[in-house]
């Protein structure tokens, strides 16, 4: 069985900054009629299960770690940017992601 899409949402706590990234890309992925995608948040320490998962993007809140395996974003946008920046963010994000499962 083919594992869902999943944006990983990762911050310091898993409880302020990874939290609001997954509202807005929540919100994003519900404005276009997608429910493929699973948007979860999560502190750092807690993502070692994840990785070596396939169809996956990780949106960082914290310093990227490009060693991680999965195409990843710098999240900052959806706490300072625009709301045109925050859908700009989450457009490329979901469009990475469906690049990688095409694959």
């Amino acid at each position: 069985m083919e594992e869902s899409k999943l944006v990983l949402c990762v911050c310091g706590a898993g409880i302020n900054t990874s939290l609001n990234a997954k509202n807005k890309i929540t919100e994003f992925l519900n404005a276009k009629g997608r429910s493929d995608v699973q948007v979860i948040h999560a502190m750092i320490g807690d993502i070692a299960p994840y990785k070596g998962r396939k169809n996956m993007v990780i949106v960082w809140m914290t310093q990227m770690d490009d060693s991680y395996g999965a195409p990843g974003f710098k999240g900052l946008p959806f706490m300072i940017g625009s709301k045109k920046a925050k859908e700009e963010l989450a457009e490329k994000i979901i469009a990475k992601l469906d690049e990688i499962s095409e694959e």
